[in-house]
């Protein structure tokens, strides 16, 4: 599908002066998907289909992304969108779920886990951020204040379209994958969204969790690209590491994007974690024949 029908499937949910804007669809056990930055929850959609067959798939836009709320005023935090989270799940009535979380949304689906435990029954970590490993240097660069004023929404669209096309992908990426993930920056109110998104990215919040890590009670996959030259898989070895009882997953031939670069290898691992006998087929992507060792403890 692309980003437009996408967008079309999304529901709103008010959480008192804020909402935030979501797909819901399938049944069965939930299953929460959470996005990073610069992204939304199109991030997901290619996994969307086979997923919802055997779970009820929620996937949030964080707030101030996608089409959740981006107006000014608030914490944009990875701590803020935790409790943003767990206040939305009481919303819906649901009262834990499997949580899976890319790249920032790795980071907040740490804090669920260890502030919100009932919260989450399984929880997969996807090229997360962790310790002091972020942000990007390009994501501080665009937190600076004077990219509001110097750069134009369809100007900075452009420099996130160059970099998303080379960095993050091991393969080139389907086409109208980038514009889609894109798509609500493009405007004067996305693009100072974006940068305020940016500038509320704080390794703090992520090294405040270290020693707790070793506490967390909930079974749990780390799922790594190990191509990634943006959050390397050392930091998922030490995160397998560190969580009681964790495996990691790596994925070979897969970059920072790798439920796009490898989405069989990618949903082998969820349906692992998530104990589905059932197991329905993507279509629409092509199949790349990749071993999947799930591994027990660091690798270093």
């Amino acid at each position: 599908m692309n980003w437009r029908e996408y967008q079309a499937r999304q529901r709103v949910v008010e959480l008192g002066h804020r909402f935030i804007s979501y797909v819901d669809e399938g049944r069965g056990a939930p299953l929460v998907l959470l996005h990073g930055i610069p992204t939304w929850g199109f991030l997901w959609s290619g996994l969307l289909p086979a997923l919802s067959m055997t779970h009820r798939v929620l996937i949030p836009d964080l707030l101030g992304y996608g089409y959740s709320d981006r107006r000014e005023g608030f914490d944009r935090s990875i701590a803020r969108q935790a409790e943003a989270l767990d206040a939305w799940m009481d919303r819906l009535g649901v009262g834990d779920a499997a949580v899976v979380g890319h790249d920032i949304g790795g980071g907040i689906a740490q804090h669920l886990a260890i502030r919100f435990p009932r919260r989450v029954s399984r929880l997969c970590l996807m090229n997360s951020v962790s310790y002091d490993a972020w942000p990007l240097e390009l994501m501080v660069q665009l937190g600076h204040p004077g990219v509001v004023r110097r750069l134009s929404a369809p100007s900075l669209q452009r420099l996130l379209k160059v970099v998303l096309k080379r960095k993050p992908f091991a393969t080139a990426p389907p086409g109208g994958l980038v514009d889609g993930l894109l798509a609500p920056y493009g405007t004067e109110v996305g693009k100072t969204s974006l940068v305020r998104n940016a500038v509320a990215l704080d390794t703090n919040q992520t090294q405040e969790l270290v020693p707790r890590l070793p506490h967390m009670a909930v079974p749990t996959r780390v799922v790594w690209g190990v191509d990634d030259d943006i959050l390397p898989v050392k930091w998922g070895e030490r995160l397998a590491w560190e969580i009681p009882g964790a495996k990691l997953v790596r994925v070979e031939h897969a970059k920072h994007f790798l439920m796009w670069d490898q989405p069989h290898a990618v949903m082998t691992a969820l349906y692992e974690l998530l104990g589905t006998e059932e197991r329905p087929q993507l279509e629409g992507t092509e199949h790349r024949d990749v071993e999947v060792p799930s591994l027990q403890g660091p690798l270093i």
